[in-house]
């Protein structure tokens, strides 16, 4: 970052970001916290001391024309003037302004079925678009209040643009994931899932991000995937929008500590890494046995970049879990029970569907009811989950 000295300050485009961010209405501490830097720099910016790097130029490009800065008409103009005036070393990114001025508003969606309609003249309701049909059903999530309460702290208010939760097979991670993005879908213009179960081309995968992010799907697009990356970093600039990558253990060599991918994914790694590095408002939700590598270095729990392991649940969630069940018994057999199991929700519940247990495990345990007893009994297998 070139610095002036005290005869060299660069007063033309310290106004342009001066008024910029004034006609925003943040001040140099909140621009600052948007674009992930301190308010001394932004305070530099604006005393023409020194200029952005192009990835905080184009975050503050993107914000400005969300919240309408630019004039009217001449948003192209003004950016191009302001590219130039920031004196960057490389060319502003043609594709990208092009998906930054690309119409992105959101769709307004009439009401469900069954909802009565509103009164004449009464406002419309603005919908999220939303394409959640790959995720999973929420309608008996019990438990998890704390890391809800965490996750949607990190989400809104603090606005963290990557957040992955990490833990086992079974632990409910995708529940988790499933139970937020529908709690917190207002939040957002767009709220898309995709599962990366089945292993698709990163090109595909990103490719249909940036068709469901679009308000006017592209026609083509780039055969570079770093290309095409770009063009979806554009519109989590453009858009508040909550993107969801399901199961990305799938994807990552198996017992892998480093994180690697399996060979022909690699450029997995390279979509993780831009969506973690670039400064954008949208938040990208990743679930993962295992911590891709991209996301180490910048994570922590101040920054935008954060994640969170799961554990197992507890005796009280249990029991709302397998509350269908009819199960009864001691505090005692529960803990026994849930610890056996390791706490893990997706064990438990294949517990009871598996086959009746023999005879001699239906002793009963705490005073537990039989059905209770013969899983606490068979628990101890759990551990090999």
């Amino acid at each position: 970052m070139k610095r002036y000295s005290y005869r060299e300050r660069d007063y033309a485009f310290a106004q342009l970001m001066l008024t910029l961010r004034t006609t925003i209405g943040l001040t140099q501490a909140g621009l600052g916290e948007r674009l992930g830097v301190s308010r001394r720099a932004v305070a530099e910016w604006e005393g023409g001391l020194s200029y952005p790097k192009a990835e905080r130029l184009k975050a503050f490009i993107a914000l400005c024309v969300q919240q309408h800065a630019f004039a009217a008409g001449r948003e192209e103009e003004e950016i191009r003037a302001l590219w130039k005036a920031a004196r960057q070393k490389v060319l502003l990114d043609e594709d990208w302004l092009r998906g930054l001025l690309a119409p992105a508003a959101p769709v307004r969606l009439s009401p469900p079925a069954g909802t009565p309609a509103a009164h004449a003249g009464a406002e419309a309701v603005a919908f999220p678009r939303v394409d959640w049909v790959e995720a999973l059903d929420v309608s008996h999530f019990a438990g998890r209040e704390v890391e809800v309460a965490e996750l949607s702290q990190w989400i809104v208010q603090e606005r963290c643009r990557l957040v992955t939760l990490l833990g086992m097979g079974g632990i409910g991670k995708s529940m988790l994931a499933s139970y937020l993005g529908q709690r917190l879908a207002q939040e957002f213009e767009a709220v898309l899932w995709r599962s990366v179960r089945d292993a698709p081309s990163c090109e595909e995968l990103v490719a249909d991000c940036i068709t469901f992010f679009s308000q006017t799907p592209p026609t083509a697009f780039p055969a570079s995937l770093e290309q095409r990356i770009t063009q979806l970093v554009a519109r989590l600039q453009a858009s508040r929008c909550l993107l969801v990558l399901d199961n990305l253990e799938t994807l990552l060599e198996s017992g892998d500590r480093e994180g690697g991918y399996l060979p022909g994914y690699e450029g997995y790694g390279r979509l993780i890494g831009r969506l973690t590095e670039s400064a954008h408002q949208s938040c990208v939700l990743v679930t993962s046995r295992e911590r891709p590598r991209e996301i180490e270095a910048l994570e922590g729990v101040r920054s935008p970049v954060r994640s969170l392991r799961l554990a197992g649940i507890d005796e009280q969630a249990a029991q709302e879990l397998l509350s269908d069940k009819e199960l009864s018994g001691t505090p005692a057999a529960w803990q026994r029970l849930v610890a056996g199991y390791v706490g893990n929700p997706l064990a438990l519940k294949h517990a009871l569907a598996g086959p009746a247990p023999p005879s001699a495990a239906l002793k009963t345990i705490g005073g537990a009811g039989g059905a209770l007893a013969a899983l606490a009994a068979g628990a101890g297998a759990a551990g090999q989950l």
